[in-house]
């Protein structure tokens, strides 16, 4: 593997890590907002 074949695949493999971070972001932000709003009622 080429140094920019490597730098390619590193940059994808980050992105990639980025995106799950906001998926599991959103997910644990939703989940809060559940659970308040059945123990409000």
């Amino acid at each position: 593997m080429t140094p920019d074949e490597r730098t390619a695949f590193d940059r994808r493999r980050k992105s990639r890590n980025w995106a799950i971070l906001g998926i599991l972001v959103a997910l644990v932000v939703l989940f809060y907002f559940i659970s308040v709003a059945r123990l409000t009622r």
